[in-house]
């Protein structure tokens, strides 16, 4: 594990990512937004996708893959449906955008739906999800982008980890699951080579396509449940990019070969109250909830939870004592810092 030597506020990690993201070009109110998205996910306990992606984020913006200065615009194709063109903007910032769109036109239609392309990467896709069944809505998403994981049967890069999330709302808070179509994050995996922990078995290949659980040389992903994982990737990218007009595999694993870092999702809401009203759906889901709560327990030390409890109860916590830190995590924020010439995040 890595070691926890220091916390930061979640308000502190928030100033910081936005000095940051500035001072690479990017608006103030298009920088909250994304850092918003990051320390979300530090404080829910995913890491993976909270302030360690912002060397990504800044290295795609060096490269050219994210216009830091680009903003988003919606184009109607049919009542509820819409399309929001990223224009290679900022993850957060198309989603964003699709939320509010999708909520509004839920609440006209009863159920609104957004196709989101040529964006970048999305962040914890359970925030979107998590902010809507805030808002009284049941959500589902899910995206592709560019290939990380093998297609089953494969042993090379075909397609994207693809991550999917549902989320609806209970008198506890909102439910949600995230997870990707892999049987290990990316993330998991960048965050695994940064500090040696061992890949479990079964979960990724070499360059060459031979099985590894050494996270340094790991370079493929395996789909989750083999076919199943693979195809369900397969067909986010069908109903994403393809129904988009903007495919990005095939170009990518194809003759061609083309490299890019782009993203492309979907967003469905539904209005719960245009279906039975709210607190009715609330006390169904805690007779739920409390059913499976009682079941019998494999280990009568470890509680049965429901998706996205563990992470509530960590957004609690770190909401009052920070995000921690490790020592190496800490020294690349403070070379981010030096970089963009920034003051560095205050310690609590």
């Amino acid at each position: 594990m890595k070691p926890e030597t220091a916390h930061i506020s979640a308000d502190h990690l928030t100033q910081f990512i936005i000095s940051v993201l500035m001072a690479k070009g990017m608006p103030q109110a298009h920088a909250a937004t994304l850092a918003e998205v990051l320390v979300w996910a530090d404080l829910r306990g995913v890491s993976s996708h909270g302030v360690s992606r912002l060397s990504m984020y800044l290295r795609t913006i060096k490269d050219g893959e994210m216009d830091p200065i680009a903003s988003p615009q919606i184009e109607n194709r049919a009542g509820a449906l819409f399309v929001v063109e990223g224009h290679r903007c900022a993850g957060p910032v198309a989603m964003k955008l699709a939320l509010e769109e999708t909520a509004r036109r839920a609440k006209d239609f009863g159920v609104g739906m957004a196709i989101i392309r040529r964006t970048t990467h999305t962040g914890a896709i359970g925030r979107y999800v998590h902010a809507a069944a805030q808002q009284g809505f049941a959500a589902i998403m899910f995206n592709s982008g560019p290939p990380n994981m093998a297609y089953h049967g494969s042993r090379v890069k075909s397609l994207a980890t693809s991550p999917m999330a549902f989320g609806v709302p209970s008198e506890e808070g909102p439910l949600v699951l995230d997870m990707a179509t892999a049987t290990i994050a990316n993330g998991r995996l960048i965050q695994a080579a940064r500090t040696g922990e061992p890949l479990p078995p079964g979960c990724a290949l070499t360059k060459t396509g031979e099985p590894t659980t050494d996270a340094a040389a790991a370079e493929i992903l395996l789909p989750l449940g083999g076919p199943k994982g693979s195809g369900i990737s397969f067909m986010f990218e069908c109903l994403t990019g393809v129904l988009a007009a903007n495919p990005i595999l095939a170009g990518m694993i194809g003759p061609a070969g083309q490299r890019r870092h782009e993203h492309n999702a979907m967003l469905i809401l539904i209005d719960i109250a245009a279906l039975r009203p709210m607190e009715d759906f609330k006390r169904d889901m805690s007779e739920l909830g409390a059913v499976v709560r009682a079941l019998p327990r494999l280990d009568p030390d470890v509680a049965i939870m429901l998706p996205g409890e563990r992470g509530a109860k960590t957004y609690e916590r770190r909401s009052r004592e920070g995000v921690p830190v490790s020592q190496k995590a800490l020294s690349g924020l403070l070379e981010i810092a030096e970089k963009a010439g920034v003051a560095p995040p205050q310690l609590s």
